[in-house]
């Protein structure tokens, strides 16, 4: 089969790489991937990949960024308009304004339409009132709403987004869940020799590392680890932040005035930098805002830390807690349990036994996330969606 893959913000080697994986095992299987990115990147490994050359930034204005968004539509789809012989058009959100073109191009192809939900949009922005306009917020839902009307299939990240959809009204044989994946195979190949290069570069030999790795943005709330690191009495304790975003400097400015010497920020780095990050350090760190909605939620980050056998924090108590908990491979917390978090991270780093054995119940958490398994899965859904329409 052949699929015409949408993704505005596809990547090869920094940030999510969930579509670049999926598009590689679908090539592997015989199948055509034609990609559509606003990112400038060379067709490679089998996938064709075609760049509207979208300009995008997580530091522009949500006016810049929504003439993004309409750049991207406008020229993706006269791209699309020139593939042949497509099965599929598979439309990655967000924003969700790539199921509208979704949408179209399966029109003028005749060819099956699937929506990915990689976040509750535009649920989230409204709820956290960054969408505050009544005729915005009706236009937003309505277009929602018929963006799932018209999908034949919808591939959800997680099962709070599944239950989400099922309330909007939309039918259950209609949803596959897909969660992000991890990679377990990569970390055991990263040399003892590299972790400790990576180590005396960072001059962090003998600390107890907590990372976080991704983007500095508002939903992210970096300032949660500086409230950490401000409460945090043990030296030997220090919080990594690794990425780029609009909330960076402001952060930055912010560690200086508190004189936060157990904090240290570190430009964003490359898929294979921020894994060997992970391997060297402790425990990882997942946080959000402090709204219900965002328990709901897959972080792509939390996946690779479980790949790298990490604890990881989190500050909600969604489905990625229960899956924890189920395991005794960590635990989430309130929102406001800062101070208990503070005592866990203490714990795992004094005691030896306790972090070790959670190291490996986080190794057969971690099993029912195999890369492999669940692109599969998504490869039989679209074979079984394709078929049943011939």
């Amino acid at each position: 089969m052949k699929v015409l893959y949408l993704h505005q913000y596809f990547n090869t080697d920094k940030g999510s790489t969930r579509s670049y994986e999926i598009a590689k095992f679908l090539v592997s299987k015989n199948n055509k991937v034609t990609i559509i990115t606003g990112n400038s990147i060379d067709s490679r490994e089998g996938i064709k990949i075609i760049s509207t050359k979208t300009k995008y930034k997580q530091e522009y204005s949500y006016l810049k960024r929504l003439l993004s968004f309409v750049h991207y539509m406008y020229k993706s789809f006269f791209i699309g308009v020139k593939e042949k012989e497509v099965d599929v058009v598979y439309a990655s959100s967000t924003p969700l304004t790539i199921g509208l073109i979704g949408m179209l191009l399966a029109k003028v192809k005749r060819s099956e339409f699937v929506f990915e939900v990689r976040d509750l949009w535009p649920d989230i922005p409204i709820e956290l009132g960054i969408i505050r306009h009544e005729w915005l917020k009706r236009i937003l839902l309505k277009l929602e709403s018929m963006i799932y009307s018209s999908a034949d299939k919808i591939v959800v990240l997680s099962p709070g987004m599944k239950e989400d959809l099922l309330r909007k009204g939309v039918k259950r044989e209609k949803i596959a869940t897909v969660t992000n994946f991890a990679d377990i195979n990569y970390f055991s190949r990263i040399r003892s020799e590299d972790k400790e290069e990576a180590l005396d570069k960072l001059g962090l030999k003998a600390k107890f590392i907590c990372l976080y790795a991704g983007t500095l943005g508002f939903i992210n709330n970096i300032d949660y680890i500086l409230q950490l690191a401000e409460k945090t009495d043990d030296p030997d304790i220090v919080y990594l932040i690794v990425g780029d975003g609009k909330e960076k400097e402001r952060l930055i400015q912010v560690k200086e005035s508190k004189n936060l010497s157990n904090v240290i920020f570190l430009d964003q780095v490359s898929k294979k930098e921020a894994y060997l990050l992970m391997a060297v350090s402790h425990i990882g760190m997942c946080f959000v805002r402090d709204n219900e909605i965002l328990n709901r939620n897959s972080q792509n980050k939390l996946f690779d830390f479980w790949a790298a056998g990490k604890p990881t924090l989190i500050n909600y108590k969604g489905w990625q807690h229960e899956v924890m908990t189920k395991y005794d491979a960590g635990q989430g917390f309130e929102y406001s349990e800062r101070s208990k978090m503070i005592e866990y991270v203490k714990s795992m780093k004094s005691d030896k036994r306790m972090y070790l054995k959670i190291q490996e119940n986080i190794e057969r958490l971690t099993l029912n996330y195999e890369k492999t398994k669940l692109i599969s899965k998504l490869e039989r859904t679209l074979s079984e969606l394709v078929d049943n329409d011939y």
